[in-house]
């Protein structure tokens, strides 16, 4: 069978040959190559002349209707395909990783889009995000099982909400299928973790690893505040550096007994758990504040139609986590959300600050960590925003 073309309008694939690999619908011609018609996951790109650009996924009902997937002709992923990407992706992790936890795969970052794979050791936590990937899941297990060993157990958590974008079924599978797995192990920055299987995503976030890092040095002698923990990344690694007392903030009871399972894992006793919403917590009045503050939410702004409603979200809790800093202690304040920007995350901090009659210092910036690779090319990769700013008081005569 003869993979479909897809031709590109001449405006727009001068950004596809720069190294973007998404494809908006609105940039297909339609008239030469109608969107409709083609009923393949995989197609040729090619450019307003009908030379070949690359190969995608694709995807007609979707608004990215192709990503890039190989430069090179290709009408089937098969397991060379993903061997050679998997090996790339590996060879990144090896030099900057002592341990074999990470994420191995970052979709667009290891030119793998569709994909993301985290590793625990031995275990490796799937998601994908296209159906020509979907299509292709037995290549990608030989290429992994290849690579890594038969022994290798996989685990396909495919039941995020991107799924149904994709017109995706949800499910969650095992290779070997009598694999029984729980929990995750997990160590990071020395501290070690178990983390759910049924949790959020495929059940860790690695991209904040730098962050929790820094984060670290600061802890000993200091009072920590974990708001959104999930199951205490942040909290518990600051009490195993020394933290006197850590206080984590969730709204789900699975993840706060998660924090104190992992509290007893490494023997720590300062740690306690909160069950409640985020917002509702930070809205009360403060009886206590800390030294360390750590504000962690998921993404609040998924499209961009939502950015000022999102946008208050991110005003209201800075409002209350900034409360809760003691003088002179810090606060990391972060965001997920693609279309919330770093600078209008420190807008949101210093209009906040200043309503308080607070000064802050931007101290610290941290980045995802080296196994979340970012294209140079595509700026929708570079996510993840973490900021640490000193809080104090406003000196006397000061003006707003």
């Amino acid at each position: 069978m003869t993979t479909p073309r897809l031709r590109i309008k001449k405006r727009d694939q001068q950004r596809l040959r720069d190294g973007h690999l998404w494809v908006y619908s609105n940039e297909v011609d339609t008239d030469a190559t109608p969107l409709k018609t083609i009923k393949s996951t995989l197609v040729h790109l090619e450019d307003y002349r009908g030379n070949f650009l690359a190969t995608a996924s694709f995807n007609s009902q979707a608004l990215i209707c192709a990503r890039i997937l190989d430069t090179a002709a290709r009408d089937e992923l098969d397991v060379a395909f993903f061997e050679t990407r998997l090996k790339t992706a590996l060879g990144l992790r090896q030099i900057t990783f002592k341990q074999d936890y990470y994420r191995l795969v970052f979709g667009e970052g290891d030119l793998l889009p569709g994909l993301v794979i985290d590793r625990f050791a031995q275990t490796f936590v799937i998601q994908i995000g296209t159906q020509a990937i979907e299509q292709a899941k037995a290549a990608l297990v030989t290429a992994l099982q290849n690579v890594f060993g038969a022994d290798s157990i996989i685990v396909f958590k495919n039941d995020g909400k991107g799924r149904q974008m994709e017109q995706l079924d949800e499910y969650v599978e095992t290779v070997p299928s009598d694999a029984k797995i729980d929990a995750l192990d997990v160590i990071e920055n020395g501290v070690a973790f178990k983390a759910p299987l049924d949790g959020q995503k495929t059940g860790w976030f690695y991209d904040h690893r730098d962050g929790r890092q820094w984060l670290n040095g600061c802890a000993a002698g200091r009072s920590v505040l974990d708001v959104f923990s999930y199951i205490g990344g942040w909290g518990i690694q600051a009490a195993a550096h020394g933290a006197t007392q850590v206080t984590c903030v969730d709204s789900s009871g699975k993840a706060g007994e998660a924090v104190l399972a992992n509290a007893a894992l490494n023997q720590l006793t300062q740690v306690k758990f909160i069950e409640s919403d985020a917002f509702e917590y930070l809205k009360k009045p403060v009886t206590d504040t800390f030294d360390l503050v750590v504000l962690d939410p998921p993404a609040l702004i998924q499209k961009r139609r939502d950015f000022e409603q999102g946008r208050q979200a991110y005003f209201l809790l800075n409002e209350g986590a900034i409360q809760r800093v003691s003088e002179g202690g810090l606060l990391v304040s972060a965001s997920c959300s693609l279309h919330l920007l770093r600078d209008e995350l420190i807008r949101i901090v210093q209009q906040v600050a200043r309503r308080q009659n607070k000064h802050v210092q931007l101290v610290h910036e941290a980045h995802p960590a080296a196994d979340h690779p970012r294209l140079l090319s595509m700026t929708e990769s570079d996510y993840l925003k973490c900021l640490v700013f000193r809080v104090t008081s406003l000196p006397e005569g000061a003006t707003h």
